[in-house]
């Protein structure tokens, strides 16, 4: 019965998943802007978690709900993650540049530290996790939806050296876990969003500090 509930929430995923990637692609087509691109991911991953959320349930529910009782330790550990992290990612970057990074630090600021983190936790923490919470157990639902959103890291950093690459799989691995403890235990994704955008933000000022040297 957990491994149906499981297939379930990959085709949910799925579901959110490649018609944001085709409207990505076809927005590329016509304008290729690393920065238009990922806000056209980022909202279609929004916006189509929401409606599938509403068609199975209710928002409240898949964490749609205010709670700022974890989001101090939230941010704490999502800037203890990436600050214990970032000197090995540093080491093994080489001269790699992800291409969906935009061109400048006010895009990168809004696209990484506010639309990334509520379109990625919206669709993992709240349609996946929320689901699975619904219907398997605690960690089953934590440690599944890590698994994703860990791998789906893969494709977005295909052409990373390949120890760099798997670090941001295993790092995303571990965000992810931490992001899924906090959506648990507040029935909230603030405390997500909050840890998300703190990771993100130890990273983003790495990698401008990279391109400064």
């Amino acid at each position: 019965m957990e491994m149906l509930e499981l297939i379930t929430a990959l085709v949910l995923w799925l579901f959110v998943l490649i018609p944001s990637f085709i409207i990505a692609g076809e927005v590329s087509k016509k304008k290729d802007d690393p920065f238009i691109i990922g806000v056209t991911t980022q909202t279609s991953f929004f916006l189509l978690s929401v409606a599938v959320i509403s068609l199975i349930g209710n928002l409240t529910q898949y964490g749609f709900r205010f709670s700022l009782m974890y989001v101090p330790k939230a941010f704490f550990v999502g800037l203890l993650l990436s600050a214990i992290t970032a000197p090995i990612a540093h080491k093994l970057v080489q001269n790699y540049r992800p291409d969906f990074l935009p061109d400048s630090a006010v895009k990168m600021v809004l696209l990484m530290l506010i639309l990334a983190p509520l379109g990625e936790e919206t669709l993992y923490r709240g349609l996946i996790e929320g689901y699975l919470l619904c219907h398997t157990s605690f960690w089953v639902a934590i440690v599944f939806t890590a698994i994703i959103f860990g791998l789906i890291h893969i494709p977005a950093f295909r052409d990373a050296p390949e120890g760099f690459r798997t670090f941001i799989v295993l790092d995303a691995f571990l965000l992810g876990l931490a992001a899924g403890y906090f959506r648990a235990v507040s029935s909230s994704l603030i405390p997500p969003y909050t840890l998300h955008s703190a990771a993100n933000l130890v990273g983003m000022i790495g990698w401008l500090w990279l391109e400064s040297d």
